[in-house]
């Protein structure tokens, strides 16, 4: 119970960090001190959220696989290297496949057994979570 609550106030902090983070860059460029893209290009940015998220709790193997798919993401928007989706896809499994081995050399759980896939559902059916 007490990893519950310190797990918890971990992913609090770190929101609380992210927001101040994107709140001064919004008012930086509101200031004319900093120009930042249209949100449409800067939407993958969610996946280094997550990922900085995941690093916090120390699931690595699943920070991994949003940063990879978060990289390709703007790869794509950008058009870096001439990536776009059609002619990039396969990196997508190469990520997931990337994060998929470090979870398992690191011993991280399987996503489907971590909070909100399977967890409820054990607990409803009164096993562990």
């Amino acid at each position: 119970m007490v990893r519950d609550e310190r797990s918890r106030a971990t992913r609090r902090l770190t929101w609380g960090i992210i927001l101040i983070g994107v709140g001064s860059a919004f008012l930086l460029e509101h200031l004319g001190i900093v120009e930042i893209p249209s949100l449409s290009k800067l939407w993958p940015a969610v996946f280094f959220l997550f990922a900085v998220g995941r690093i916090v709790e120390g699931q690595y193997g699943s920070a991994l696989t949003n940063l990879l798919v978060g990289a390709w993401l703007f790869a794509c928007v950008f058009g870096w290297y001439g990536l776009r989706y059609g002619n990039s896809w396969p990196i997508v499994l190469i990520a997931v496949g990337v994060g998929t081995v470090v979870r398992a050399v690191d011993g991280e759980p399987p996503l489907w057994t971590r909070s909100g896939w399977g967890s409820r559902r054990r607990e409803r059916e009164g096993g562990e979570s």
